[in-house]
């Protein structure tokens, strides 16, 4: 119970820092929950539950009741269900897949808590997006690159296009945040000698061969949608393919990395080929991202060294 006090107060200290230092809040998003993950693994549910307890009232002191409320709403369903799956030792896909899954459930919450509890808009309005295309498009307008019409045109469209995908964007970083917290988690625990099953090296990353569909899918609603002028299909399928797209560019960085140490190449290409890829940075990221849409149906890693 003491060393539950001890990281309640440490965990507390992290939300007041997410509350006070707005900078440091999607630091403090990553590493809130640890402690409490850590009590959970050692003890238990019940002694974690406590500690959450604990860490609630600690809050309250140095801030008001509903940002801590909000606060934990947010943060604390991924400490909780990380500690009961560390606890168990389930396999890092499961515990990774249970994660993303409560992280997105519970930062729709916390969002939903900011707006009818606390009364904050936390996302900007489409006249908000709009002022900024406008801006970046004023630009274009200015050294010639569009004309004023297509300014117009540019900025209303993509203020509306930001709009639609506000929701993939906050699952992308629901599960952006609970991947992260899942590797610093894994840190630690190797730190303090707790046995943890491992993800497999990232070279090996891959997805299985019906991934493909979720791609199909999302554009295949989406252009019936506009096509039928069905706006909440359409929705969903930018959407969905919003989500799902930044997966299949990591497994297809994966690949890459594959190559890189399978393949013999010299060292003076790789840095030629790294140069050349952040030079021309949007062409590689589109490059990686069809590579990992085509490695579940192809799977590029089974390609044989290239021999002497």
């Amino acid at each position: 119970m003491v060393e539950g006090a001890f990281l309640a107060l440490i965990t507390a200290m992290l939300g007041v820092l997410a509350v006070y230092f707005l900078p440091l809040k999607f630091l403090v998003d990553y590493v809130w929950g640890i402690p409490i993950i850590i009590i959970i693994k050692k003890y238990g549910l019940r002694v974690g539950i406590l500690t959450l307890i604990t860490t609630f009232f600690l809050t309250w002191i140095f801030t008001d009741p509903v940002t801590t409320l909000v606060l934990l709403v947010q943060l604390a369903p991924v400490a909780l269900a990380y500690g009961v799956l560390f606890k168990y030792e389930i396999s890092p896909g499961v515990v990774l897949l249970a994660g993303s899954v409560v992280c997105i459930l519970s930062t729709g919450l916390a969002i939903l808590g900011f707006i009818y509890i606390a009364g904050v808009e936390l996302i900007p309005s489409q006249e908000f997006f709009r002022d900024q295309a406008k801006q970046i498009a004023d630009l274009y307008t200015k050294y010639g690159v569009l004309s004023a019409a297509e300014s117009k045109a540019y900025a209303e469209s993509m203020s509306k296009l930001v709009v639609a995908l506000i929701p993939s964007m906050l699952v992308v970083g629901a599960v952006i945040r609970a991947f992260f917290t899942y590797l610093i988690t894994v840190k630690v625990f190797r730190r303090l000698n707790y046995r943890v099953n491992s993800l497999p090296p990232f070279n090996e990353w891959a997805l299985p061969w019906y991934s493909i569909w979720l791609v199909i899918t999302g554009l295949g609603l989406s252009l019936i949608g506009d096509q039928y002028r069905l706006q909440t299909l359409s929705l969903i399928g930018k959407n969905m393919a919003f989500v799902v797209v930044p997966l299949f560019f990591v497994i297809g960085f994966a690949v890459i990395v594959h190559f890189f140490r399978a393949w013999q190449i010299p060292r003076w290409m790789k840095i030629f080929l790294i140069v050349i890829s952040f030079i021309n940075l949007g062409g590689t990221l589109v490059l990686l991202t069809i590579i990992g849409l085509f490695d579940p149906v192809v799977s590029f890693r089974k390609w044989k060294v290239p021999r002497d």
